[in-house]
């Protein structure tokens, strides 16, 4: 059975808000998703009826009310294979569904250029935590620098020198090893401050910063009551923008001392991990909705006017017990009026036939960014 939430209700946590899934179905489209106490998954899916409410439902429901795509379908299958349910993972598993090409040959391309990219990051933030750690210690680093990032001498000279490091800090070798892989493999999304190394997400927080400056500057040249979302879309981005640069700017503070590594690295380790993941649940959602507007830069008024309803419809609200404003400090029944006017459905829900542009389009902008 459905659930139905009135529009005034909001999550407490980022756990009860659950996760942005990247879904091609216009009406799944970043419907959220989260796990129940009996193992299952439930589905979030804000005024997709363009009324008020959150429409709470079970996967084997959504067949009932709509016609749902093959890529969804095989998203849902790797949802279900993870073993942890977090932004990053379920982006992941999203990615490796995409470049399986069940999205259309562009977005394969982008998926496995994204993967790619990816594990280039991996590797260069490990290269330049093992020659950061060596300058700390006074050690040598010519050699491995002459080597570059990849290959055979690059991997020996990188383990002859966690062997130096490993004596200097009383360590095993394959102690400092594993020590070294952890921190690169939760550092690679953000990138190390010490080289201004630029991250995913680090990255993720400049194009933020653009789009709510686009969004406050749009909302300024629009006379209509459409203004008003924009206004509120731009508040919701600089909130999720303000308390992830402070995570960030922790991170890096943190990540300045690299002889934790060789200290007590399980709390060092712990701490590393909850600013990362806060980052995520931070800013999950906020990528699709950037490439939505950017979609939209050179299109007429009324197309921009249109696709504010749907960022509205889903920017990503902090809950009140993750630090965020309470509901009622919106006033989100006038907003949800304006939206209702002004939103351009993408699929017919009363019949549940799915509009194939509006599949295309969701399609290519999956194919724009990952």
């Amino acid at each position: 059975m459905s659930q139905v939430k009135t529009l005034d209700t909001s999550p407490g946590t980022f756990g009860e808000r659950g996760i942005a899934v990247p879904f091609t179905t216009p009406m799944l489209s970043q419907a959220r998703m989260r796990p129940t106490r009996q193992g299952e998954l439930e589905f979030l899916l804000p005024s997709f009826t363009g009324g008020k409410g959150v429409y709470i439902m079970p996967w084997r429901s959504l067949p009932t009310i709509m016609t749902v795509t093959l890529h969804d379908r095989l998203l849902y299958e790797a949802l279900l294979d993870l073993k942890e349910y977090t932004p990053d993972t379920v982006r992941q598993a999203s990615l490796t569904v995409q470049a399986s090409g069940v999205a259309g040959g562009d977005a394969s391309l982008a998926a496995e250029k994204t993967l790619a990219l990816e594990l280039g990051y991996r590797a260069l933030t490990h290269f330049t935590l093992v020659t950061e750690l060596l300058k700390l210690a006074r050690l040598d680093a010519g050699e491995l620098l002459a080597t570059g990032i990849t290959g055979s001498e690059s991997r020996r000279l990188i383990r002859i020198s966690l062997g130096q490091l490993a004596q200097r800090a009383n360590l095993p070798v394959d102690e400092m090893v594993t020590r070294v892989e952890v921190l690169a493999n939760l550092m690679a999304p953000v990138g190390l401050p010490q080289c201004q190394q630029l991250g995913r997400l680090r990255m993720l927080l400049g194009e933020l910063d653009r789009t709510r400056a686009s969004l406050q500057r749009w909302g300024t040249t629009d006379f209509s009551e459409v203004s008003q979302l924009a206004a509120f879309v731009a508040d919701t981005a600089k909130a999720a923008l303000d308390m992830a640069r402070d995570r960030l700017a922790r991170l890096d503070n943190r990540c300045r001392d690299l002889g934790a590594v060789a200290g007590d690295f399980r709390a060092f380790r712990a701490a590393v991990a909850e600013d990362v993941t806060r980052m995520t649940w931070l800013l999950d959602g906020w990528p699709f909705l950037i490439r939505l507007w950017d979609s939209v830069a050179d299109r007429p008024l009324e197309t921009q006017q249109s696709t504010m309803g749907e960022l509205f419809r889903l920017a990503p609200l902090i809950p009140a017990g993750e630090g965020g404003k309470e509901p009622s400090a919106y006033d989100l029944e006038t907003l949800s009026k304006i939206q209702t006017r002004w939103l351009r459905m993408g699929e017919d829900w009363r019949t549940g036939a799915l509009d194939m542009t509006a599949v295309m389009r969701i399609e290519a902008l999956k194919a724009t960014a990952s």
